[in-house]
């Protein structure tokens, strides 16, 4: 029963896909639709790429270990979205460019596109990475016979029916679809979890309860009430600067990704791209709602296998609890062990298309940057850019499976902060000086800004500075666009 569910949601939303090949003609069908996208189409891409591994999976997974911090990855996507309708999408849509570089370039020079470029794309990719990671960890959690690279094989196929087929198209039509099947499943989740519970407050009052009853709590440093309340009561529990500098890193990273500006330009007019923003904004939220609740009901019902090795090491009394093999598997196993078995298949099938599509979108980024900036100047680029947008994207998720084989399962919610800050370090700044200060900032500070952000941004995650990366790399950003200022002559 339960493969059946699976099956049936992969076959729905592949047929989308594959539809959608049908409508592309040309590399301007398969990168922004060719401007001919409704806006359903427009909100189930923007939506269906937003609400990837990170907002469902890595949502729970945070929240199994802090609560109501976990918060921060949806709840700043989802502003992302609706700052990027308020101030940039038109500008983006007037521009006459199809990726954010090209507006860079265009203002900066070739040097600074493809520099800013290069290291964009190492950030989009690293949340490529996250994606697959995430469903290696996933489907043997599911089939535990199933090795690793039989998952990644598995994921890299179904991507390439998924995206390479139908481009924009595709991410918008199966989007549209998985939004719909990944709501109903968070919700029937999250009314599943508070009737299990005794009631809303009971999900919290319960993890409190074991926690403080059982050694499990004291391995986690929770010894009284108040230690429960800072850890999972607390919307800043991993620290003030940390939580509020990943909301921030998650919106600047929303508007300084290439794969919104390619849904942007996707729209039929403006008001239609505008109203996507705004409805992939309201609708991104929500659904983390649901993985928090999941993560406390978890914290309360089972514990890792590292946590019961650890008690064991220790000579201490091990809790009459469950036993997950990590925390990746918090929501996949909430599903197997607590879900109806009619129900059961549905829910894991669209979790799984959820993790695997989450990439759709970050891979047509980096396609039309792969294109558009880094290999524009070849001819066979030039003259073949749909076929190489579509092996862009194939070489891109093999890479992906390749180096996802030997990544820790627990380290996709850290892989995502981290996409989205050398995204914004690389980009904010000189998209916003190249939109709004034309012939401002002199060529060779922007240049600096690009090379130098990101690197601070990465020694300092490197390092464990207590101050935010993101907060360092924007700093040095802002200070050289400022120093590179002119008065217009």
């Amino acid at each position: 029963m339960e493969t059946l569910g699976i099956i049936a949601v992969i076959i729905l939303v592949t047929f989308a896909g594959i539809m959608a090949g049908k409508k592309v003609h040309g590399a301007s069908d398969f990168l922004t639709g060719g401007g001919k996208a409704s806006a359903w189409l427009t909100t189930g891409a923007l939506t269906g790429t937003l609400l990837g591994s990170q907002c469902t999976l890595g949502t729970a997974q945070l929240a199994f270990h802090y609560g109501l911090a976990a918060c921060w990855f949806t709840f700043g996507t989802g502003l992302g979205c609706l700052i990027l309708g308020f101030t940039l999408s038109d500008k983006l849509r007037n521009s006459g460019c199809t990726t954010q570089f090209q507006i860079i370039g265009r203002e900066y020079g070739s040097i600074t596109e493809k520099a800013g470029a290069i290291l964009c794309t190492t950030g989009t990719f690293i949340s490529v990475l996250a994606q697959v990671t995430a469903c290696i960890g996933f489907i043997p959690a599911l089939y535990p016979s199933i090795s690793p690279i039989m998952a990644a094989s598995f994921t890299v196929v179904f991507m390439c029916l998924y995206i390479v087929m139908g481009g924009t198209w595709g991410a918008g039509m199966a989007g549209i679809v998985k939004v719909i099947l990944l709501y109903a499943s968070c919700m029937a989740c999250l009314i599943l979890v508070v009737v299990k519970s005794g009631g809303i407050s009971e999900v919290f009052t319960n993890a409190e309860g074991v926690l403080l009853r059982s050694n499990v709590g004291e391995l986690n440093g929770i010894i009284t009430r108040a230690d429960f309340i800072s850890r999972y009561v607390s919307f800043t529990a991993r620290g003030t600067l940390k939580d509020i500098g990943s909301c921030v890193s998650l919106v600047l990273g929303v508007l300084s990704t290439q794969t919104y500006m390619q849904y942007i330009l996707s729209a039929r007019s403006p008001q239609q791209a505008r109203m996507s923003l705004y409805s992939a904004g309201l609708l991104v939220p929500p659904a983390g709602i649901a993985g928090i609740f999941i993560g406390m009901f978890m914290r309360a019902n089972y514990v890792t296998s590292s946590e019961l090795n650890a008690l064991m090491s220790a000579g201490l009394e091990a809790p009459d609890l469950g036993v997950i093999a990590s925390t990746i598997q918090v929501f996949p196993a909430f599903v197997m062990n607590h879900v109806p078995v009619i129900f059961r298949g549905v829910i894991l099938g669209t979790l799984l298309i959820t993790i695997i599509s989450g990439s759709s979108g970050l891979l047509l980024g980096i396609s039309a940057i792969m294109t558009e900036d880094i290999f524009s100047s070849l001819r066979f680029v030039r003259e073949r850019k749909l076929f190489f947008s579509r092996l862009a994207i194939i070489i891109t998720l093999i890479i992906a499976a390749t180096i996802s084989n030997i990544m820790p399962v627990n380290a996709i919610n850290d892989l995502g902060f981290l996409s989205m800050t050398l995204r914004a370090s690389v980009v904010f700044m000189p998209l916003l000086c190249a939109l709004f200060m034309k012939g401002r900032i002199a060529p060779r500070y922007v240049l600096a800004s690009v090379i130098l952000a990101p690197t601070l941004a990465i020694i300092g995650m490197m390092l464990r500075v207590e101050i935010e990366p993101l907060c360092v790399a924007m700093g040095v950003s802002i200070t050289l666009c400022i120093a590179g200022y002119r008065r217009s002559e």
